[in-house]
Formats: C-alpha cells, sequence, structure tokens
C-alpha cells in the first residue's frame, strides 16, 4: 500500500523487463544496490507477493547477524551471552523494523548496511568496509550521509584512541582517507548524472524541501528546532515502547555524573569514548542528529539505523547503573516481549498518550501526523509503525471482494488517504494486487472530490477508511449520492465500513464533470 506499491510496481516490472540502468533508480532515489537485489529476488516469481516477504526476511536477518556481532565486540566475554542473545532478540523483533520488511521500500536495507559497516570499521577492515560502504550510499541518499556521519565519528574515535602527540593523532585519522571511497564515487555519479539528466528532472531526491522551503544542504549544515524535528526525536525516544530505553539511558547519565563528580567526569568521558561501546554511543548521537536534519513525513522507517543502534546505549546504561544479570537480563527480556506484542496491537501507553489515537473498530491505532499536522489524514505510510497497519490493507480486500467493483463502480475513500490505495484489483476475486496482468485500475477518488463525477458513475462504493475522516466523507456524498446500507466487515476487531452509492439524477453538480477520472488508464 501507498508508497510501498510504488516500489512494488517498480520492481515487478523491472523483473519482467529487460535489464535496464534507469529501473534501479526507484521512485527517483540513487538506489542500484538495493533496487538489483530486490529485481533478482522478485524475478524469482514476477507477479507474486512471497519474494517480497523472503527479501524482507532475508534483510532483517542480514541486520540481526551484524547486531549480534556489534554486540558481541561492545559487550565481550562468554559471562554476556546470554545478554547479547536477548538484546539481539530484542532487535529482530523491533515493531518498526518488522513492519518495513512486509512494506516493500529503501529504508530496511539500510539496516543491515549500516551495521555491517559500523561492525567492519571497528574490526579494521578497510576493504570490506569500503565495498558494503559502496552499496550503502547506492541504496537511498540517506545512505551517503549515514557514512559519513559514521566515517566522521570513526575519524574522532581514532584521535582519541591514538597516543602521542597531536601529529601523530592526525597522521592516524588521515590514514583513514580510503574509507571516503564510498562518498567519492556518489559525487562522481552525481556530477555525470548532471551531464545526462534530461531537462527538468531533479538530480537528487528532494521531496522533503518543500516541507520547509530549505534545500537539503541547507537543512543538513544549519541546525533548527521546529515540530519535523520534534516528530522524528519522539519517534526514536517514544515510539513503541522506545521509552523504556529513554528512560534507562536518562537515569544512568545522571548516576554515572554524580558517581563521578566533575573531576573524574572529563577523564571517564574519554576514557569511555575510546572503548567499542564508546564509538557505537558516538555513532548512535552522530547517526540521530544526521537523520533528524530533513523535514519530511513521521515515518518511522527513515530512522531504522538509529532505532537498531539505540539498543547498545540501553545494555550499557543497565550496565552503569549496576543492576544484578538476573534483574538486568529480565529488563531487556521484558522490552523484548514488549516489542513482540507491539507488533500486533497498539499497547504501549506513553505513546498513545503522545501521539494521540484514532478508533479502528474495538483497537486504536496511533495518530503520527498529530505533531507535525502534516498530511494524510491520521496517516497512510505513518501508520506502518508496526505489522498492526497489514489489517487494514487484509479488510479493503475483504470488502472489495464482497462489493465487486468494475470498471462501471466509482470506489470513494475519505479525503486524504487515496495514495496508492485500491490502485489495481485483480480481475478474478476483485482484491488489491500490484501484479498487472489479469487486473484493471479502478476508478477511486476522494469524497471531497466525489460530486463531479455522478454524470460518469451511476453507481458507487465508499470505503470508510478508519486513518480518515469517515463520517466526514459521509456527510459530503449524502448531498450528491444516496447511500445505502453500512456493511461492515470485521477480522479480530477491527472493522472496516462499506457503503453503497447511487447517484442523485437531478442537479447533480457532476454534469460537468471532468474527462478523466484518477486510476483509469
Amino acid at each position: 500500500m501507498w508508497d510501498g506499491y510504488i516500489y512494488a510496481t517498480a520492481i515487478n516490472g523491472a523483473a519482467q523487463s529487460p535489464p535496464a540502468l534507469s529501473a534501479l533508480r526507484l521512485a527517483g532515489h540513487a538506489s542500484h544496490a538495493s533496487a538489483a537485489l530486490a529485481i533478482a529476488v522478485q524475478a524469482l516469481a514476477p507477479d507474486k507477493y512471497w519474494p517480497t516477504l523472503l527479501l524482507g526476511a532475508l534483510l532483517v536477518g542480514l541486520a540481526a547477524l551484524a547486531f549480534h556481532r556489534l554486540a558481541a565486540i561492545a559487550f565481550p566475554g562468554t559471562n554476556r551471552a546470554v545478554d547479547r542473545a536477548l538484546l539481539t532478540a530484542a532487535f529482530a523483533v523491533q515493531p518498526s523494523l518488522l513492519a518495513a520488511a512486509v512494506q516493500p521500500g529503501l529504508d530496511l536495507p539500510l539496516v543491515p548496511a549500516f551495521l555491517w559497516c559500523t561492525v567492519l570499521m571497528l574490526e579494521g577492515r578497510t576493504l570490506a568496509t569500503i565495498l558494503v560502504g559502496v552499496a550503502f550510499a547506492f541504496t537511498k541518499e540517506t545512505g551517503v550521509l549515514l557514512y559519513a556521519s559514521l566515517l566522521a565519528t570513526y575519524g574522532v574515535w581514532t584521535i582519541i584512541r591514538t597516543a602521542g602527540p597531536a601529529r601523530d593523532r592526525l597522521v592516524a585519522a588521515l590514514r583513514l582517507a580510503p574509507l571516503a571511497t564510498p562518498g567519492v564515487l556518489f559525487c562522481l555519479y552525481l556530477l555525470v548524472r548532471r551531464q545526462l539528466i534530461p531537462a527538468g528532472e531533479a538530480l537528487m531526491w528532494n521531496a522533503g524541501t518543500a516541507m520547509i522551503n530549505q534545500s537539503l544542504l541547507r537543512q543538513v549544515l544549519v541546525p533548527r528546532i521546529d515540530r519535523y524535528v520534534a516528530s522524528y526525536l519522539a519517534i526514536v525516544a517514544v515510539l513503541n515502547f522506545a521509552w523504556v530505553v529513554t528512560v534507562f539511558v536518562t537515569a544512568a547519565v545522571v548516576v554515572v555524573v554524580k558517581r563521578l563528580g566533575s573531576r573524574r567526569l572529563v577523564t571517564e568521558s574519554v576514557r569511555f569514548a575510546s572503548t567499542p561501546a564508546g564509538f557505537v554511543t558516538l555513532a548512535a548521537l552522530a547517526s540521530t542528529f544526521a537523520l533528524t536534519r530533513f523535514a519530511s513525513y513521521a515515518n518511522s522507517r527513515y530512522l531504522l539505523p538509529v532505532i537498531a543502534l539505540s539498543l547498545v546505549p540501553f545494555l550499557l546504561s543497565l550496565d552503569a547503573l549496576r543492576l544484578p544479570p538476573l534483574f538486568r537480563r529480565a529488563v531487556v527480556a521484558a522490552l523484548a516481549l514488549a516489542f513482540v506484542a507491539s507488533n500486533v496491537r497498539t499497547l504501549d501507553p506513553v505513546s498513545r498518550g503522545l501521539f494521540g489515537t484514532f478508533a479502528f473498530g474495538d483497537h486504536r491505532m496511533l495518530r503520527l501526523t498529530s505533531i507535525t499536522h502534516e498530511c494524510c489524514a491520521s496517516g497512510r505510510d505513518q501508520l506502518v509503525y508496526s505489522l498492526e497497519f497489514t489489517r487494514l490493507e487484509r479488510l479493503m480486500s475483504d470488502a472489495l471482494a464482497a462489493l465487486s467493483p468494475g470498471d462501471s463502480t466509482l470506489i470513494v475513500l475519505p479525503d486524504s488517504t487515496n495514495w496508492y490505495t485500491a490502485s489495481l484489483l485483480d480481475s478474478v476475486t476483485n482484491r488489491r494486487t500490484f501484479a498487472p496482468r489479469r487486473s484493471f485500475p479502478p476508478a477511486v477518488i476522494e469524497s471531497d472530490s466525489a460530486a463531479l463525477f455522478t454524470d460518469r458513475f451511476s453507481r458507487g462504493a465508499y470505503l470508510a477508511l478508519p486513518n480518515g475522516s469517515p463520517d466526514r466523507g459521509l456527510a459530503l456524498l449524502a448531498r450528491d449520492f444516496v447511500v445505502g446500507p453500512e456493511r461492515r466487515f470485521a477480522r479480530d476487531g477491527y472493522v472496516l465500513s462499506a457503503y453503497p452509492l447511487t447517484a442523485r439524477s437531478s442537479g447533480s453538480p457532476g454534469r460537468n464533470a471532468p474527462t478523466d477520472v484518477p486510476g483509469r488508464p
């Protein structure tokens, strides 16, 4: 659904077409490495869903392997094996991570690339770091920024760790120059692309500039505090029980500062920063700063690398608080169980209180648009903060299959919810699909525009999506359509209502309807 539909159709189409370099730029991104992998996997079974799930599982597995290896570097010793296993388990079931595994996109591939680059840097494997870094840079533009922040952190870390005079420290940092190769290659790519792109096409993805009317470069270089930064920090520090991590890390900082006092604080901070765990902590801070620079939608997938690294400072904080091993492991295990539960239900009371919720049958989901007041009603891709969003897709398919819409049926959705929501329907089952064969594009419009099409469509169906304003949509439609009796489609307490529509025959504003309908060829 939503952005995931854009990526899925592009990947599926490329898997069935002759190889083309342009197909590797998904949704306008420099995604050559991740797109090549996704297209290769989709080619195993074009038009099928399971390759998407296979790739998602593969990426989560690679990320989990890297995270466990990173945990072994940060927390070495056989006595920490249980801690590392529990921490990796918590990482692997993080709700936003698993949601990204079933919603096609470019942000999930960033996570294993980011973690493996971190591991390889710590292990001093220069060539391997460069190779993974190149793939990282050509996964999405964010990868270049994250790699740059990681390399800058590594440079600072190297200077801190190097003994001797300032000259020796500087030489040690300069020896890291080969690691800048991924960034250099990306810059060369932009120079070549500038000469080849058609007139009017953007050199690099820059959709986020419209949010605050600032260039991407200015957003990176000029610090600011606004509602977009606040939204991202809330996602990192609160969403899906992340506040548990925030509380323990904050408590540990306060305790350590009081324990050390002003005299020892600087010395001990430098000593900690020179350790592998210190490097991961610095990298988490640097990547948080980097990823919160851009004003964009409140999609938790944008912050997955930070969410992943935050678990290392979490375990460090439990150590700093000097909790007994059994209690320490119980806290990590409890967080992992909270993550598991959060994948299927929005249970976190702090997240519900901060972001607010909307009703979805007997359940409630988060309104992640509440801080920024951005588009999309209660959320579209913003709802991909856990696997719970899949309930909406299933109920939509149930309703469409039962209503059996055809080319003569107008499908109406609440305002601000029609972003690749029902773009293709299977010709046999009428369920949602991304496969172009045996499918048709239905006529889909939002409730505030439906009156313009009453002359074209005498029959319609209103899907009262709960992430919109379903009651307002009904009120708008009642002026130009006869709204039939409600049909309720339910699964496990989640409910989607649908209403048949019949255009009023007299005095309809739709008599001057436009000739083109969104979603129709």
